[in-house]
């Protein structure tokens, strides 16, 4: 009997151990509970920056970018057809720490007031950009008539089954791809989307797409986002939801990516 009490004492006392030291690994982690923030950029009268939030564990949740009222209400306007001529381009570092965990690595954020080919997106939109490349490589890529590595094709498994290529290859930015079944594929009007982008036949961004109209909205909404079968950088945390949110109290437009997990 006193053996079996000894060694329950000293389970007891093993457990609490361990127990604590959990404890105090969440409570010493620097990211546990965080949420950290880029630098503000200009964006007309107002402000854009990134930000990213991680858990108890300081895991990442969600990557954003946040885009002021007031930047939204006065960005530039335009009546001109030169649509490449008159994309306005705002890029926003990401902090270090999401580049450690997540294969992300800077924001750029395009306000398109003419919007900009095919078609169904020639109407005031935004385009956010999550970019698994560095803004020097990016800015490197050239056109398709130029840069043949713009059109090479990523094997079918790091992409949706249901993404398509529709042959729009854009300098500084790749190629796209866009969801067969999304809505303004089949008779509705565009109001958001999402897009997968690469170049030298690898995923190289992910790119939610609004209309200025829909921000006008003031929406709140969580979108599910298509996953690949595979992921060309394993051990990093990667997005299934987009979200598209407008802040009342901070008088900001959120876009963001999340519900991270760990492929």
């Amino acid at each position: 009997m006193k053996i079996n009490r000894i060694l329950f004492f000293s389970l007891a006392v093993s457990f609490l151990a361990f127990t604590t030291a959990c404890d105090n690994e969440e409570d010493t982690n620097p990211l546990a509970n965080k949420t950290l923030y880029g630098k503000s950029v200009a964006m007309g009268d107002g402000t854009g920056r990134t930000w990213a939030t991680f858990d108890v564990n300081g895991k990442p949740l969600e990557v954003g970018v946040s885009i002021s009222e007031e930047a939204v209400k006065s960005l530039p306007q335009d009546d001109h057809s030169n649509y490449e001529g008159h994309i306005i381009y705002y890029e926003m570092e990401l902090p270090a720490e999401v580049k450690q965990h997540t294969p992300f690595n800077h924001v750029v954020v395009d306000w398109n007031p003419m919007g900009h080919p095919p078609e169904i997106y020639q109407v005031p939109h935004f385009d956010a950009h999550f970019y698994m490349i560095t803004s020097e490589d990016r800015k490197k890529i050239g056109p398709d008539n130029l840069d043949p590595k713009i059109k090479e094709i990523p094997d079918a498994k790091y992409l949706p089954a249901d993404y398509i290529d529709i042959n729009v290859n854009v300098p500084e930015m790749g190629k796209h791809w866009l969801d067969k079944f999304t809505p303004e594929f089949n008779g509705h009007l565009f109001n958001q989307t999402f897009i997968y982008g690469s170049y030298a036949g690898k995923v190289s961004f992910y790119e939610p797409m609004f209309t200025l109209e829909y921000l006008q909205t003031l929406p709140n909404d969580t979108y599910t986002l298509k996953q690949p079968a595979d992921f060309l950088k394993r051990g990093l945390y990667y997005p299934t939801k987009y979200s598209i949110r407008y802040n009342k109290e901070k008088k900001e437009y959120n876009i963001s990516i999340g519900e991270m997990q760990l492929k």
